[in-house]
């Protein structure tokens, strides 16, 4: 009896008896990163218990590796990966943010099984500080506003719909609205083809509707509608890809390619009511 205890007490006082290693675990970091374009970005991800397991930095959009380990596979030079010495860092530096390098980022251990932390990157229109966009309505009483949410996440491929709305005194409504993206205006000459405009004229209101369709990241950036009577409004768009869902809970708002179905099947149903009535009287 003797002889069992002291064998026990023997065992559970050894280091090491019982010893338990951690797998590797994300530590709390930022999972949205906001900078400006142009600006340097810094995606970060800790990972504790890492042992040999190795970190991968990867884009959720088209599944690209960018870094493994310390090692970058990007042929765009801008990325790389930063882990100082003896740290549990691994961030993605990304050099001069453009608007297309917005969207979702993967960092990834290779353990069993595989454990992954999203970040999201959006980078804002180098314009918006510019004063053009700090406008205000003129003193002849117009209003101007974009409807929607001033963030925007839309999936690419589908339909961006915005609609900006002036109100003003009456017969006194601009004799035009102009729409940029950025600091670049937008019609129907633009090389990227695609853009609908429609303006429609109240006494007291006008209202302008820019359509894109097939949307790309290139896509992304600052939208604003411009009367020629003074006052501007605008809206951050971010076109991202296979994320949808996860990007529409984070804006609370989106305009895609849906309204733009519904819109096709009340003009088909219309069209085939008529068909059947004009069969009914022959």
């Amino acid at each position: 009896m003797y002889a069992l205890l002291l064998a026990l007490f023997l065992t559970t006082t050894t280091p090491g008896w019982c010893s338990w290693v951690a797998g590797p675990v994300f530590v709390e970091s930022p999972a949205n990163v906001t900078v400006s374009e142009g600006a340097h970005a810094f995606l970060p991800c800790r990972v504790a218990n890492l042992g040999d397991r190795s970190v991968t930095w990867m884009r959720r959009r088209n599944l690209h590796i960018i870094t493994a380990g310390l090692l970058t596979y990007s042929p765009d030079d801008r990325y790389r990966v930063l882990h100082p010495g003896n740290t549990d860092e691994w961030t993605l530096h990304i050099k001069y943010a453009q608007p297309g390098d917005g969207g979702w980022y993967e960092c990834q251990v290779n353990s069993d099984p595989k454990i992954t932390r999203p970040v999201l990157l959006i980078v804002k229109d180098k314009n918006m500080d510019d004063p053009f966009y700090q406008l205000e309505a003129s003193d002849n009483g117009t209003q101007v506003h974009i409807s929607g949410a001033e963030e925007r996440y839309i999936q690419e491929g589908s339909v961006l719909a915005v609609t900006c709305t002036v109100a003003h005194h009456h017969m006194k409504g601009p004799h035009a609205v102009v729409w940029y993206q950025g600091a670049r205006r937008l019609d129907y000459d633009v090389p990227r083809g695609g853009i609908a405009l429609q303006t429609e004229k109240a006494p007291s209101r006008t209202v302008s509707r820019l359509m894109l369709s097939a949307v790309t990241p290139n896509d992304s950036g600052r939208y604003t509608c411009r009367p020629d009577t003074g006052g501007v409004s605008s809206v951050s768009v971010h076109v991202q890809s296979g994320q949808h869902q996860a990007a529409v809970q984070q804006s609370g708002y989106n305009t895609s390619v849906n309204e733009t179905y519904s819109i096709q099947v009340i003009i088909l149903f219309s069209a085939v009511s008529q068909l059947v009535i004009t069969s009914h009287f022959r």
